[in-house]
Parts: C-alpha cells; structure tokens; sequence
C-alpha cells in the first residue's frame, strides 16, 4: 500500500499496526522526498538516513514478533535542532556547537523513540533559536514552501517547513516566544504551544551543553502537526516529570467531557496594544468569530479587561534577558543592542530588555511578581470564556530580509521584532497554552493562523475545541507543487 506523504502521524501509525505498510516503506517515501525537495527548502539540516533506516528495519521486524513500542510505532518524525539527540550531530544553529553529537537524548526526544518513532534528522534553526526566521551561518537559511522567497519563520521553520511540504510526519520544537506558533502560522500547519512546565526542556539549547540551567520560565516545548489529533497525541507522550527538571509537576492528561461546539465561548481580538496587523489577518478572525456566532456560539470581541498588554511586552523582555544574561552575558549585551536599534523608540520590550541585561536578584523577583498578576488577570478572563481568538503574527509570512528590517503591513510598517512576536510572546509570559490553527489564505495565497488561547493546563478541553473549530476552518491544505 503507498502511504500519502500529508497522512497524520495517527493514521501512518495505525497503517504500520496493521500491516498495511511498513515502517521502512513510509520511511523510504519520506526520504525520497527530502533528496527532491530538500535543496530548495533547506528544511531538514542533517539526515541520519542509516539509522533511521536500522530503526524502521528493527521496528518491522519487532512487529512480526508480536511486539509493539507504543503509538508511534514505525512512524519517521524529525526534530527541531535545538533538542539534543543522541549520536546525531545538534548544533542549535551555534558556530561553536556546529561538530557537537550528544551522547543523550532530550528527554522528548527520549519519550518519542520510546513510543517508536523513527529519528530521520535534525530540522534548521536561527542561531540558538533567537530570531523569528530560521537562518544561521553552520546550514543558511530555510524557505517557506508556499514561497520561497518567504521565510518558514522560527524558530523551528525548518521543522515547520519539513511537515507543510511532507518530508516529515510531525515535528517537536520549541516556543520562548512565538518560536512554534509563528511556523505553524506561517506555513499553514497546527501547532501547540503547551502550558508552561508541562513538558520538560531537558536537553533543549540554550543553554550550550555544559552550562547551569538559567532558562526557567517561559520556555516550553510543543509539535507542529498536520492536524489537531496528531498535536494531542504527542503531546500525551512528551509531556511529564522528568528527574532533570523536578519544577515540571505530574498533571496528568485528563480527556475532557465531549460538548457541541454551539455552547463554547470565544472572546475574540485583532488588536493588542495598537499593533497593526493586515487587513487579511483582520478580516479572516472576524469572518471566523461570525462564522461561529453563526453556528449558536456565544462570541464576543473584547481583551481581559485588566490585562496590561504593554506591561506583559515588558515583563517578557525583563525575564527572557535577564535568564540569558546569566550564563551568556556578552551575547545578550549585543542582542540588546541589536534589538533596541530595531524598534524605533522606546517601547515597553525594549525597555524590558535593557532592564534584564543588568538586572539584580532583586530586579528579576519583582519581575516574576509582576508576573505572577498577569497570570491571575488572565486566568480570571478564563472564568466567562473558554478561548480567546487572536492574530499569530501581524502578517502572513515575511520575505527574507536581514534582522530588524520593518515589516510592512499594508500601508504601515511595523519594527522587525514586535511584527513577529507582539501578539505570541505575552501567553509565553503567562503560561497559557495555544493552539495555532490555519484558517484562511491572504491575497497572495499565503496561510493565516490562528491563536487559540486557554487557561493554564487545560490543553484536554483546549485541545477537545481546536478538534471542533477545524471542522469548521477545515483540514491542512499542502502548500502547490508539494
């Protein structure tokens, strides 16, 4: 049986269990697309074609034995270079980690094998997944297969842009402020980013290898998908306690009760702080929120009325630079400065950011405070609502430009690095997850995403939602010529 490379990571599984296929079949498809699209995508930065081979082979003779790894069984997946995995070259984009091969896996990487998925390779990134564009100077940069003189976006776009033009099943990044949504959206995928603490960054860079662990908050790690089922299934597996990080608590995933979408409440919003976003991106959230007071949903579009947007902007650049700052000071020096010369004034992330670079202990707990109250204010918003519905970015995706070119959208232009992440890092802030659907095309044929936001670790209901909404904003579409 021939297996189309766009089948979910679900399907595939359950095709390899039934002997419909096999792993090394699916594997080979998958690997014949890579030779043919990989060149011009530069998605997929290093291929371990040998040993997944000798995995797909082991795993379809453990099934003529009668045995079964787990749901993934036989299923080829690759991974976001910035999570180690062991015997496979893990550079982060970093120069001086260009030749690094580790001896273990992140711990999700570990939790993926052991449910049988197939490791082909390593998936490019900006340079320890600091930008929203996935370009480095170890691999170049990676295209947008809806375009490519467009970016995939980042930092995981090397995965995003492997899964969009089915040279993977699934991928598993990570998201410090938009790093997986802002792919998903840009390449018309679904992804998840997961509450905070609900699935361990063991093993991810940053830090370098070797280093204290000072990157505490906000990060989390999350899969880009082909559908939304594919998102709970994984997310099932990689989330967890983990001995490495004893701050990831053991909440466990519990299904929520089935509900007809008619009865769900979505407050709905295109603008946070008076950032622009395009036209199409407007009028695709408000043609949804129609579509769905339409269908007897109670819709609304309003913001948490004491939640302060530009306040989380600032408390997100105090924390991300002040937890970088203390194991690569001199970096984030230069990141500042490069960030502050891109925002053309003097806006709450800059002022955030200069303020973590030399923050005190004391400075760094008043800023976990003042996170602390954004997270109750959005909480309490969560108590009449069960989503909030919101832009990824403020545009489709971008065309390749140099850091901190403005980005134009429509007649304004937006600085470099609000335009990619005003509207994604405010929930890395507060913890919520999100769910990134694909909803809609721009003008120029280009996806537009979706952010689902939920109250923290409530991603069985959320994710229970995004199932209903994408019957209704409909499946992932590939991109033309893929």
């Amino acid at each position: 049986m021939a297996i189309d490379p766009y089948t979910s990571a679900g399907e595939i599984a359950a095709a390899i269990r039934a002997r419909r296929v096999s792993s090394t079949e699916v594997l080979e498809m998958y690997l014949e697309r890579i030779a043919r699209h990989n060149p011009a995508l530069n998605a997929v930065c290093t291929l371990d074609e040998a040993g997944a081979r000798a995995r797909a082979r082991e795993a379809d003779s453990a099934l003529r034995r009668g045995e079964l790894w787990g749901p993934l069984h036989g299923v080829p997946m690759t991974i976001k270079d910035a999570l180690e995995t062991k015997g496979v070259r893990t550079t982060g984009g970093h120069p001086p980690l260009a030749n690094y091969v580790p001896e273990r896996d992140a711990t999700a990487v570990a939790r993926l094998r052991a449910a049988g998925a197939v490791l082909m390779g390593k998936t490019n990134v900006p340079p320890l997944s600091a930008d929203y564009r996935a370009d480095n100077p170890i691999f170049g940069r990676t295209n947008n297969p809806w375009d490519l003189a467009r970016t995939p976006g980042g930092s995981t776009g090397g995965g995003a842009a492997a899964v969009a033009a089915g040279l993977s099943a699934f991928d598993v990044g990570s998201d410090l402020a938009g790093s997986v949504r802002t792919p998903a959206h840009y390449c018309g995928l679904f992804g998840l980013k997961t509450t905070e603490r609900r699935v361990p960054n063991t093993g991810h860079i940053p830090e370098p290898p070797g280093l204290p662990r000072a990157v505490r908050h906000m990060n989390v790690l999350g899969p880009v998908a082909r559908s939304v089922e594919d998102l709970t299934l994984i997310l099932r597996i990689i989330s967890g306690p983990d001995e490495a990080e004893w701050d990831v608590p053991p909440v466990p995933f519990i299904e929520a009760p089935e509900r007809p979408l008619a009865s769900a409440r979505f407050a709905w919003s295109t603008d946070f702080g008076g950032i622009p976003v395009t036209r199409d991106t407007r009028n695709a959230i408000a043609s949804l929120a129609k579509e769905l007071a339409s269908l007897g949903c109670r819709v609304e579009q309003r913001m948490p009325a004491d939640f302060d947007v530009n306040l989380a902007w600032q408390t997100w650049g105090e924390i991300a630079i002040a937890e970088r700052a203390a194991t690569a000071p001199d970096r984030v020096e230069e990141r500042v400065a490069a960030l502050n010369a891109t925002l053309g004034g003097d806006v709450p992330v800059g002022r955030g950011s200069a303020k973590g670079a030399r923050a005190t202990i004391g400075d760094y707990m008043a800023s976990l405070t003042q996170r602390d109250h954004l997270i109750t204010a959005l909480e309490r918003f969560f108590d009449d609502w069960d989503a909030l519905l919101c832009p990824v970015t403020v545009s489709p995706a971008i065309p390749h430009v140099p850091f901190g070119t403005p980005i134009d959208v429509d007649d304004k232009k937006v600085p470099y690095f609000l335009a990619g992440t005003s509207y994604t890092c405010v929930f890395n802030v507060t913890g919520h997850p999100v769910v990134v659907l694909p909803i809609a095309r721009s003008q120029d044929g280009l996806p537009i995403g979706v952010q689902l936001v939920g109250r923290r670790w409530s991603e069985p209901a959320l994710l229970a939602l995004a199932r209903k909404l994408a019957l209704v904003t409909g499946p992932f579409q590939p991109p033309p010529g893929y």
